[in-house]
């Protein structure tokens, strides 16, 4: 689903870009600007994948939570119910139908790295070379077009292409490609930040019943 983890791409009623352009620094630093000013972040997401080998797509839709520092919940509500909620230490993944809960160490987890600077860790520009992307078939005219790539190498994320609204800078839309080629399209919604959301929603306990499985001690 994730990577272990961004439907309406823009309203029909999306305001007309503005006439005045910015420069790429200019529009990394509104984006990183954006998002270090929230406290919280709360959207609905769609979820494309899109694997390279098979060409198949596979299709979710949810809801989505940020919160300084480090905190981060997903429930998926389609195909099929699932909860990935982080304390900022542990990430557990909680499947309700199957009464199994997983639970990991966050550091070893494979989120995106380009999501980070939503839980207020990280800088944009000091992790990723970014340019101006070309085009795409994804965004709206108007929309600014980021194209990531990781200054280290990692297999999990090759390049992240942003698409960032021109009037709010928020990221609307986060594609990832892998070493492998495969994608991960995400796309928000209903984007609200500086909501107050209560802490409690980022803790986890295991309902009676489920059963918990610790990824820290397979194959041990």
């Amino acid at each position: 689903m994730l990577a272990p983890l961004i439907s309406a791409l823009l309203a029909a009623a999306t305001p007309p870009a503005p006439a005045v352009r910015l420069d790429l620094d200019a529009v990394v630093e509104r984006v990183q600007r954006r998002y270090d000013g929230a406290a919280d972040f709360r959207a609905r997401f769609t979820q494309t994948l899109t694997s390279a080998a098979m060409g198949r797509k596979t299709n979710s839709s949810g809801t989505v939570m940020f919160k300084k520092p480090g905190r981060m919940r997903w429930d998926y509500q389609k195909p099929e119910l699932a909860t990935y909620v982080s304390d900022g230490g542990v990430l557990w993944l909680y499947e309700p139908e199957d009464r199994q809960a997983f639970k990991q160490a966050l550091k070893a987890s494979q989120l995106p790295a380009a999501l980070a600077f939503l839980t207020g860790k990280g800088k944009l520009a000091a992790e990723f070379d970014i340019t101006a992307a070309g085009k795409t078939p994804y965004g709206a005219p108007g929309d600014y077009l980021l194209m990531l790539a990781p200054k280290v190498a990692e297999p999990q994320v090759k390049t992240i292409l942003f698409v960032v609204d021109p009037h709010t800078f928020d990221v609307h839309e986060s594609v990832i490609t892998d070493g492998q080629g495969n994608l991960n399209d995400l796309t928000f919604a209903d984007i609200r930040m500086g909501t107050h959301i209560a802490e409690t929603e980022f803790h986890f306990t295991p309902p009676a019943g489920v059963r918990v499985i610790d990824t820290a001690k397979l194959g041990k």
